[in-house]
């Protein structure tokens, strides 16, 4: 395979749609905990790029709130005022992600234009843009699900929505990282990559645990760590008349679930740097993320722990969020070493 540097502009384009994604990633936690994200009733992808430009604009758009759950139950009695404040920020999230959908489209089309990529070749990256735009679609789903009869997203739509940004940061990692050569030289064995693998399982599980948890608005549930009310394992959390399924839709079995399987990533993360660092023939690149990883995973730990402890403050949980972000990103590249990097050849053992 043909490597590329730092400088070919289809590397940079890559890594610039996977930072930005993660960025968006941290602008919608900010946009959530500031209870802003129901704040415009209407998905107008086009005419939605302007906000309010008169007073008479502004007081329809006030209205349109006023018939929501979220106004009738959370925020009766809001002042026009106040409305505009939480209607720019949401206006302000939606603005970033069309310039950000901007940022995946109109490079690819400048790469053709100047004959960078054929036609052929730039199908896989295309295909980033059409993740771009269901994940516009999953949005509006998302704040749909909050405009019916409760002043809450959809748990379930909100984890959804977390999880397509994040494939479309990794599916462009990876290709960056395959245009790099980043897996080229040293060899894995088949043990190594397993874990590899497992630990990119363990991570999304628990990214996802988290999109629960904030759509359930779950991280209030205790403040305490590490007993919840007393307690390791609290009354409630499992058993009951409802499945597990069902049980862990409640904010007390999602909090309790998210916090302890940190620990199963972060020991899965400590082993696979482990066996990174014992197998000498292992590209040097992976080894260095592994071990990175396993510090930022302990790290994103005692973040977790902090944001329980301290009541969820807004900088504390968006400075999670986004360690979150980073290490889902860390997670891809061991993962990518492990699986183009070549098999380690078996050790002949004499008998």
């Amino acid at each position: 395979m043909s490597t590329a540097s730092l400088r070919d502009p289809i590397v940079r384009w890559l890594l610039l749609v996977a930072g930005v994604v993660g960025f968006m990633v941290v602008v919608g936690g900010y946009v959530r905990l500031s209870r802003a994200g129901l704040s415009i009733v209407e998905w107008d992808p086009i005419t939605g790029v302007l906000p309010p430009l008169s007073d008479a604009a502004w007081r329809e758009s006030f209205a349109a709130y006023q018939k929501t759950p979220e106004y009738r139950i959370v925020n009766a009695g809001m002042t026009l005022a106040e409305y505009r404040r939480i209607f720019l920020i949401e206006w302000g999230h939606r603005l970033l992600a069309r310039i950000a959908g901007l940022a995946v489209v109109v490079p690819l089309v400048v790469l053709m234009w100047r004959r960078r990529l054929g036609v052929r070749a730039s199908l896989p990256y295309w295909g980033l843009v059409a993740l771009f735009g269901l994940q516009g679609a999953l949005g509006w789903v998302m704040v749909a699900s909050g405009l019916v009869d409760r002043p809450a997203v959809s748990h379930l739509r909100l984890t959804l929505h977390l999880l397509v940004a994040l494939t479309i940061l990794g599916v462009a990692l990876w290709m960056a990282l395959d245009r790099l050569g980043a897996a080229e030289g040293g060899a894995v064995d088949e043990g190594l990559r397993l874990g590899s693998w497992l630990l990119g399982g363990v991570i999304v599980v628990q990214i996802a645990l988290g999109g629960f948890v904030a759509g359930l608005k779950a991280g209030h549930v205790s403040s305490t760590w590490p007993l919840m009310f007393g307690y390791l394992v609290p009354p409630g959390v499992w058993g009951g008349a409802v499945g597990w399924w069902e049980r862990l839709g409640t904010p007390l079995t999602a909090h309790w679930t998210h916090r302890w399987f940190a620990l199963v990533v972060l020991a899965v993360a400590v082993a696979v740097a482990a066996a990174y660092r014992r197998q000498a023939d292992a590209p040097a690149p992976a080894r260095a993320a592994a071990t990175v990883l396993a510090g930022v995973v302990a790290v994103q730990v005692a973040l977790g722990i902090g944001v329980v402890v301290y009541g969820v403050p807004m900088w504390l949980a968006l400075v999670h969020q986004g360690t979150g972000v980073v290490v889902f990103a860390l997670g891809v590249v061991v993962l990518h070493a492990a699986v183009r990097t070549r098999r380690a050849s078996p050790v002949a053992v004499a008998v």
